[in-house]
């Protein structure tokens, strides 16, 4: 006996092309005569009546009584308590990353990720929706990460807690996303493994590198929601016309805010519908879904540049173009094994150089996530081609093509593939969950995943750390410094870390003088006629090159200073002057990185 892909039998709402069996609420209902094709994560196979199963209507009937039973005593349908737990779940994890975010502090690098976010965010809060005046980096993050900040500063106003706020409510969301999207339709036994194996691997981010990478601030984390949710799309939505219009709008909202979606969005679905056209074959009326979803995909990048220069021409903010190029042969091959160790850090599994201690044997344990990811891999790439599920093959092209432009790219940082993460663990829970069951491996699972939660909980048990490798923005309020300069850290940590209260904006050094450069700025920060900065911070520099003063060349740019003080390992420089007066604009167009660039600047701005 068989059943139709989408029929609700009385064990459950059956998996639409999975091999389970359902069967009706009543005996009378029909039955097909002939065997249907079923459409699975596994490889297509055609599923035929098979011994033992009408044996199962007695208990079909039973779980149909039970759950009209439960029904009249007022007991909640079970669809909601899966929500109520998803909900319940999704605070624990809030509160445990936010926890876990607060114990790098308000530090350097995550005021230079998060710091511009949070006064962009400022800004569009209080009337400039598009940023007027803003020149932002290479990735704007505008329409999925600054609206996360705009909802945190909308309830707790702006602070250096911001970033560390917003970046645990976005991880904690594509945790759960990930876990819808690995158990997929399945239900039961099967759907639970699934969503456990996807949300383990991803449950608990190493203290250093993971808290750096996902819960410092905006750097292509966010960029993974709105992934998510197209995936979640095409693989919960029915195959209806208007799907492949949405999947094609959601692409827009994701190049506008993260070119990279190239590489994990668009390139994936345009080769997987290519792919399944060319194998199936036939009139071009019978591949409309594929070819449309195609189609909107190529649409969208078009689109994207549309929507970015429709805001530019509205006097909204311009976002440069990314710097991108293969690399040499040789920093390949010396960059590999450092490539390598970042992806091992981003699953929590980074044990390169450590000595046999606590955190070297939970990165151990880590390990385990990442050998179920490569498992997933090593099996969707064999069995590609029998598999007759989108979501799954565009999962498996979208890590492969992710890990190569992360290898055959430029840029070691580990942000740079923070995709794999998801990816990885979604097909891991798609791809394992029967295999795992079959092999009796679940009790071992189990242990690892408490293992998982118990490191969870230690990370998020260390108090918040101190800010003390930073100047007090209280002791500039108390000695009314309300406007200043210094480098490109320190400046956007003092200004959130006062609520914007005390306003500091970044400088950079060229041939000994103080500059500033267009990057995740405003232009009006440098107007003297509106602004009067009064002071500078100084700190010590500290392997940043030639692009940090010394105090000679802040005396240099601005004459002696009327006053200076220390403060917790900083100087700052006073003058009753105006010192944007003698502060001029440089362009560095085509450096990834500006406030550290080494060449010529241009002599026209990078429009």
């Amino acid at each position: 006996m068989t059943t139709t892909p989408g029929h609700s039998g009385a064990l459950g709402t059956a998996v639409p092309g999975e091999p389970t069996a359902t069967v009706p609420d009543e005996p009378t209902a029909t039955v097909p005569d002939e065997p249907t094709a079923t459409v699975s994560d596994e490889p297509a196979t055609a599923v035929s009546d098979g011994p033992g199963t009408a044996e199962l209507e007695p208990l079909g009937a039973a779980a149909a009584r039970r759950s009209r039973l439960l029904s009249r005593l007022g007991w909640p349908d079970r669809r909601w308590v899966a929500a109520a737990v998803c909900a319940a779940a999704g605070v624990i994890l809030f509160a445990a990353y936010l926890r876990q975010a607060r114990t790098m502090g308000i530090h350097i690098d995550a005021a230079s990720a998060s710091a511009p976010q949070t006064l962009q965010a400022w800004d569009m809060l209080h009337g400039n929706p598009l940023l007027r005046g803003w020149e932002l980096a290479d990735v704007p993050f505008y329409p999925i990460d600054l609206p996360v900040y705009m909802l945190v500063e909308l309830v707790r106003g702006v602070s250096g807690d911001t970033a560390h706020v917003a970046a645990a409510l976005i991880y904690t969301l594509i945790v759960l996303l990930a876990g819808l999207l690995a158990k997929g339709r399945a239900t039961g036994r099967e759907g639970l493994i699934r969503l456990l194996v996807a949300v383990g691997i991803m449950l608990a981010p190493s203290l250093v590198a993971g808290t750096s990478v996902l819960l410092s601030g905006p750097d292509h984390t966010g960029t993974q929601l709105a992934l998510l949710a197209i995936w979640l799309a095409l693989d919960r939505a029915p195959t209806r016309w208007w799907l492949p219009v949405l999947v094609t709008v959601l692409l827009v909202w994701a190049l506008v805010a993260d070119t990279i979606v190239l590489v994990e969005g668009v390139l994936p679905l345009v080769v997987v519908c290519a792919i399944r056209m060319y194998r199936r074959r036939g009139p071009l009326a019978g591949h409309w879904y594929d070819l449309s979803l195609a189609g909107g995909a190529l649409i969208s990048v078009a689109a994207a540049k549309v929507v970015l220069a429709v805001i530019r021409q509205a006097g909204g903010f311009y976002v440069r173009t990314p710097v991108a190029s293969f690399a040499t042969a040789a920093s390949l091959s010396a960059q590999f094994w450092l490539k390598v160790q970042r992806v091992l850090e981003l699953f929590g599994a980074g044990f390169f150089g450590q000595p046999l201690r606590s955190s070297t044997i939970i990165a151990l344990v880590h390990l385990v996530g990442v050998a179920l990811v490569g498992w997933a891999v090593a099996v969707g790439v064999r069995r590609f081609f029998g598999y007759d599920n989108l979501v799954v093959q565009v999962l498996i092209v979208a890590f492969i093509a992710l890990a190569a432009a992360y290898l055959f790219g430029t840029k070691p940082d580990p942000n740079e593939m923070v995709g794999l993460l998801p990816i990885g663990a979604v097909l891991a829970g798609r791809l394992l969950a029967g295999r795992l069951s079959d092999a009796r491996l679940m009790p071992a699972l189990a242990a690892v995943l408490a293992c998982y939660a118990g490191i969870l909980v230690g990370h998020a048990v260390p108090p918040a750390a101190s800010d003390r490798s930073q100047p007090a923005a209280s002791w500039f309020t108390a000695h009314h410094l309300t406007y200043g300069l210094g480098q490109f850290g320190e400046a956007g940590i003092v200004t959130v870390d006062s609520g914007n209260r005390v306003q500091v904006r970044p400088v950079r050094l060229y041939n000994h003088r103080l500059v500033t450069t267009p990057w995740e700025n405003e232009a009006s920060w440098y107007d003297a006629n509106h602004h009067d900065a009064t002071f500078v911070i100084w700190q010590p520099p500290t392997g940043c090159g030639n692009h940090c003063p010394a105090i000679a060349d802040i005396r240099q740019t601005f004459g002696p200073p009327t006053s200076t003080y220390r403060l917790d390992g900083f100087v700052v420089l006073v003058w009753r002057q105006n010192l944007l007066a003698n502060l001029p604009t440089l362009n560095w167009c085509g450096a990834a990185w500006p406030w550290n660039a080494t060449g010529h600047p241009s002599l026209t701005p990078c429009l």
